[in-house]
C-alpha cells in the first residue's frame, strides 16, 4: 500500500475528521442513552443568596412583648410556578401494593391494577419504576428499571391475585430498597405505599415504623406517600409514615377513586423545583423555650430547630407555626434567625440559601403591643390551635370517650368563634371551622353508630384535619 506523504496527509486530514465526527454522531443518535446513576451528594457550588424558585417569608405574631406567656413565629414557603416549557423531573418510583385477602372485597385490587396501569402508561423513556406486592410474603413483580415493554408489565399486573395477611413493613422496606437501587439526583425518588388493612405481620408498631421511616428518609433521601383504602387500615400509622417520609397521605373512601388519586399524586410530583429543602430556625433560648411545632416533624438541638422538607414542587406552599413559651420577662431586643437551603433543580442543582430575621422587644404599654399585632399570623394561629384542639377530640373518640370528645370539640368551636370575632376570617379559618362543625355533627350520634360508621367518622374527621394543617 502506497504511503501518503506529509502534504497529502494534511489535505486529507479535515475529511477524516468530518467523517469520524459524523460516524460518532450517528452512533449515539441511534441509541437512547440511559440516565446515569449518581451518588447522593450535596453540591459544593457556593450557595446563592435568594433568587431561587422557593421563597421564604417569616413573621412573628407581634414585634413587641407585653407580659404574654406565649409568642409565635409563622413561616411560609412558596414555590414558583414552573413554565410549561420547562423540562419536567424524571421519576424513580416504587409502587408497593397490598394484595392481602381483604383486597378482594369491593374490587379493591382491580381498581389498584387500573391505577398501576395508568402509572405505567405515563412513564417516559427516562423514568424508572418498580412494583412490589405483599401479603404474608413480599414479592418483587418488577425490579426497578426503565420499562421498554409496557404491555408485558401491564400483563404481569393483571395476573395479581389477593390472599393472605398484611406484611406492610416488609413491602415498604422492599419498596425503599428498589428505589434506592436506582436513586438519582434530580429525579423524584419516591415510594407509593397502598394498604387496606392493619399491619399484622413483620413490624407492626406504629411508632417503631415511624422511626424507621424517619431514619430511611435521613439516610437515603427517599420520600414516601401512603394510600389508605376503605375503613380497616390504621390511619394514624399511614399519616405518620407520610409525615416522617416527607410525602402525602390519602384516605380513599371508595375503591373506584384509587386510579384518580394515584393520577393526582403522579401529576403533583412531575414539576420538581427543589431537593434537600431544609429550614433552620435559631431562637433566643435564654428567654423562651419551644412549646410546639405545628404542621411538620422537626428536630431541636439547643437553640436551633430544623425542619426537613426534602422535595418541593411547582406552586407548592408549606406553612409552619412555631409556638414558644416565655421563660423569663423579655427586657431587651431579641432576634430569630431563619435560613432556608435547597438545591435548585431548575438550574443544575445550584445550592440556594435564603435568610430571614425577625425581632421582638419590650412594649412601653399594652396599647403599643395591641396595635402591633400581625393579623395574618393571628389568623394562622387560629387555624393551627383549633386544629390541635380537634385532634385531641379525635383521640378521645378513638378511645370511645365520646362525651369528652364532644367537650373538647365544643372548646374548639368556642375558640374559633372568639378568634373570628377578633380578626377577619381567612379562607383557612373558615375551612377549619367547617371541619369542626362537620365532625361535631357526626359525633353527636357516635354511640348509636355501627362499628363501620364509627371507623368512617374517625377516618374522615382525621383526614379533613390532616389536610387543613398541611394547608
Amino acid at each position: 500500500m502506497k504511503k501518503l506523504n506529509k502534504t497529502q496527509f494534511s489535505l486529507f486530514l479535515p475529511v477524516f475528521i468530518i467523517i469520524a465526527a459524523l460516524s460518532i454522531s450517528a452512533y449515539y443518535g441511534g441509541f437512547k442513552k440511559e440516565p446515569t446513576k449518581v451518588n447522593q451528594t450535596i453540591s459544593t457550588i457556593k450557595p446563592l443568596d435568594g433568587g431561587g424558585p422557593i421563597k421564604l417569608a417569616t413573621s412573628l405574631d407581634n414585634s413587641y412583648y407585653y407580659d404574654n406567656d406565649n409568642l409565635y413565629l409563622y413561616i411560609d414557603l412558596k414555590a414558583d410556578k414552573v413554565g410549561e416549557d420547562k423540562e419536567r423531573a424524571p421519576l424513580n418510583i416504587g409502587v408497593v401494593i397490598d394484595k392481602s385477602g381483604s383486597m378482594a372485597d369491593k374490587n379493591k385490587l382491580d381498581y389498584v391494577k387500573k391505577a398501576v396501569d395508568y402509572v405505567i402508561d405515563q412513564l417516559e423513556a427516562d423514568d424508572y419504576i418498580s412494583i412490589v406486592t405483599y401479603d404474608d410474603y413480599v414479592d418483587v413483580l418488577q425490579r426497578s428499571a426503565v420499562i421498554r415493554d409496557k404491555y408485558d408489565l401491564r400483563d404481569k399486573v393483571s395476573k395479581l391475585r389477593a390472599g393472605g395477611f398484611t406484611n406492610l413493613s416488609g413491602g415498604m422496606f422492599e419498596g425503599y430498597d428498589q428505589v434506592n437501587g436506582s436513586y438519582m439526583r434530580g429525579y423524584v425518588n419516591r415510594v407509593l405505599l397502598l394498604s387496606d388493612g392493619l399491619a399484622n405481620r413483620g413490624v407492626t408498631d406504629r411508632f417503631e415504623l415511624s422511626d424507621i421511616v424517619r431514619n430511611k428518609n435521613r439516610s437515603d433521601g427517599i420520600t414516601i406517600s401512603t394510600f389508605g383504602v376503605g375503613n380497616d387500615f390504621n390511619e394514624n400509622l399511614m399519616a405518620d409514615i407520610a409525615d416522617y417520609g416527607k410525602g402525602n397521605y390519602y384516605y380513599i373512601r371508595n375503591s373506584y377513586d384509587i386510579p384518580e388519586i394515584f393520577a393526582s399524586e403522579l401529576k403533583g410530583v412531575r414539576n420538581l423545583v427543589g431537593q434537600g429543602t431544609k429550614l433552620k430556625i435559631k431562637f433566643p433560648s435564654r428567654y423562651i423555650s419551644l412549646n410546639k411545632v405545628f404542621g411538620y416533624p422537626y428536630e431541636i438541638t439547643g437553640d436551633e430547630i430544623v425542619i426537613d422538607f426534602k422535595d418541593v414542587f411547582s406552586e407548592q406552599s408549606k406553612g409552619v407555626l412555631l409556638k414558644f413559651d416565655v421563660k423569663r420577662k423579655i427586657d431587651s431586643r431579641l432576634k430569630f434567625e431563619s435560613e432556608l437551603t435547597y438545591e435548585d433543580v431548575t438550574t443544575d442543582f445550584r445550592q440556594v440559601s435564603q435568610k430571614s430575621e425577625n425581632s421582638i422587644e419590650p412594649a412601653g404599654n399594652k396599647y403599643e403591643y395591641d396595635k402591633n399585632r400581625n393579623e395574618s399570623v393571628v389568623q394562622n394561629i387560629s387555624v393551627f390551635e383549633a386544629n390541635d384542639m380537634m385532634e385531641n377530640a379525635l383521640k378521645e373518640a378513638d378511645n370511645g370517650n365520646y362525651e369528652q370528645a364532644r367537650n373538647l370539640l365544643k372548646d374548639a368551636r368556642g375558640y374559633m368563634d372568639k378568634q373570628m370575632g377578633e380578626v377577619a376570617p381567612s379562607p383557612e379559618m373558615k375551612r377549619q371551622s367547617d371541619n369542626i362543625d362537620r365532625y361535631g355533627t357526626d359525633l353527636e350520634s357516635a354511640e348509636t353508630k355501627s362499628e363501620e360508621e364509627k371507623k368512617e367518622m374517625q377516618k374522615s374527621g382525621k383526614y379533613d384535619n390532616y389536610n387543613a394543617r398541611k394547608k
